[in-house]
């Protein structure tokens, strides 16, 4: 803006009078220049009031009406900052339009149809045949019921349109500022969560720390997990003490699992053993039902007779630290009489069968010729020897029921321990010696969980949960898209078809009002 030379400058232009130069500034005091497009002084000229001398004689290049002058006493006033606000700052999304039902309704309105309906009835009085005219205005009746129908069905598209694009369309996409409100709100909402998971994860260190404390002061290891495995602790090393050591489960040793696999295995194997004596002895035929009933009793014999093995010796290395049992002695006899008898009934059967059948196989080879002289035995003894097949039975047999005999030992051995440690940890539980030291063990674990069951805080700001929006909102679009396209495919065919009866109607009123001339012959 430009001031005439004829306006005060400086404070002269709002009432004031000029401020008194400083003699002691350089040039004569504060300079204030004239106003944009006044003529300076020369160095040969008066210079105006309030206004020094150049040196060079140009005109001032500042106007003095946008110099702020400071008065004696007073302090300059100072504008006001405006607050900052964060919006202001965003990038600018596409706002659309909101959608609207007409836009997917390509029909004409009702009263277009009634306009041509209404024309079309008015020219009905021009028929001159009645019959045709009476027929017409009928047809034109029942048009207008046509056209009636056709305005509810547009009404009720339009509002139903109406409702489905407020409800999937304009509520999601009219417009990026809705779905930037809903990511605030969601993460306003996730603040809360987000302060007491993070608050839990303070507590749950804080506890840990106490429990590094505790468990150091008690002398258990201080990554204890819970109160249970801290009084395991104590009582072992209290039985340790005392010259009880509990011994570790050895399952996971490789000579433990082979013993055990062979324990099992020769339970089956003497059952087999069993079962072909049993079939060679009581099956000459080799039926083979027989054959099969023969080696499952043999099976089932052995079997059961060695787990009965197993658990006698169980129970009698239990009966010794357990009370209301019977006395180990007489487990001990239990075991050697199955034992006898287990052999005797082995022993018989591997002797009796193979002996039988090797009987057999020499009368079938002198029948055939294949022995020279049958008479010729001498003094050779009715029966041939077979001892060492009979105690490679045997053996097998002992071994198998050795097995058995350690394994009911190892389990009543495990179990006793097992029970030991329990007793040793309930006197250490109500002795209430080392309360703080379990609470501070559990402590962790129940902060822990109290912490699981806080939703964990989400990030809407994160790709994921925006693709998880776009599917979302790619649903909504197709179901709208959907109800749209059957909306307007119904509307637009009542449409279709409204306009070819008007159409039909229209040619035949123009028919009526005009019919064509019949030409005779004599015309």
């Amino acid at each position: 803006m430009t001031r005439s030379p004829s306006e005060p400058a400086g404070d002269a232009a709002f009432g004031k009078e000029p401020a008194a130069p400083d003699p002691s500034s350089r040039g004569g005091g504060d300079i204030f220049p004239p106003a944009f497009g006044q003529v300076g002084p020369t160095t040969h000229g008066p210079a105006p009031a309030g206004v020094p001398r150049t040196g060079t004689g140009e005109p001032p290049l500042i106007d003095t009406a946008f110099v702020p002058v400071r008065v004696s006493g007073q302090e300059p006033a100072s504008s006001p900052v405006p607050e900052f606000d964060p919006r202001d700052y965003e990038a600018a999304l596409p706002r659309p339009a909101p959608l609207e039902a007409e836009q997917f309704m390509p029909v004409l309105r009702p009263p277009q149809f009634a306009e041509l309906l209404g024309d079309l009835t008015g020219q009905l009085q021009l028929v001159e045949d009645d019959a045709t005219r009476a027929a017409l205005t009928t047809r034109g009746r029942l048009l207008r019921l046509n056209l009636e129908q056709y305005t509810v069905n547009f009404e009720v598209t339009r509002q139903t349109l109406t409702r489905v694009l407020a409800e999937t369309g304009v509520g999601v996409r009219d417009a990026w500022t809705r779905q930037q409100e809903h990511l605030r709100f969601m993460n306003a909402a996730s603040g809360g969560v987000e302060r007491d998971y993070v608050s839990a994860g303070r507590e749950i260190e804080q506890a840990r720390e106490e429990r590094f404390d505790t468990l150091s002061l008690y002398g258990a290891r201080p990554d204890t997990p819970s109160a249970e495995a801290l009084y395991q602790q104590l009582a072992l090393a209290q039985l340790a003490q005392e010259g009880q050591p509990i011994r570790p489960p050895e399952e996971k040793s490789g000579s433990k699992r082979v013993f055990n696999g062979f324990a099992v295995f020769s339970k089956f194997f003497v059952g087999v053993i069993s079962g072909v004596s049993i079939n060679l002895l009581f099956n000459p035929e080799s039926r083979l039902y027989l054959t099969l009933i023969a080696l499952t009793a043999g099976v089932m014999f052995s079997v059961l007779l060695l787990w009965l093995v197993d658990e006698l010796s169980y129970r009698a290395k239990a009966a010794q630290f357990t009370a209301r049992m019977g006395r180990p002695w007489q487990y001990i006899t239990g075991i050697a009489l199955v034992s006898a008898v287990y052999l005797g009934v082995e022993g018989f059967l591997n002797w009796d069968g193979i002996l039988r059948v090797t009987q057999e196989i020499a009368a079938n080879a002198a029948q055939q010729g294949q022995l020279t002289d049958l008479s010729d035995a001498g003094d050779a003894p009715s029966a041939p020897a077979h001892w060492s097949l009979l105690a490679f039975t045997l053996g097998l047999v002992a071994m198998a029921v050795g097995a058995a005999v350690i394994q009911g030992r190892e389990r009543a051995r495990t179990v006793l321990e097992r029970e030991r440690l329990a007793a040793r940890v309930a006197v250490l539980k109500a002795g209430q010696e080392h309360a703080p030291a379990a609470r501070a063990a559990d402590h962790v674990a129940y902060l822990e969980d109290a912490r699981d069951r806080l939703a964990p805080p989400r990030d809407v700001t994160s790709p994921d949960h925006a693709r998880l929006n776009e599917r979302v909102l790619g649903h909504w679009e197709q179901e709208r898209d959907a109800q749209v396209q059957n909306l307007s495919a119904a509307i637009v065919r009542d449409a279709r078809q409204l306009q070819d009866a008007l159409e039909e109607f229209a040619a035949q009123v123009l028919e009526a009002r005009f019919p064509k001339p019949r030409r005779g012959l004599f015309r």
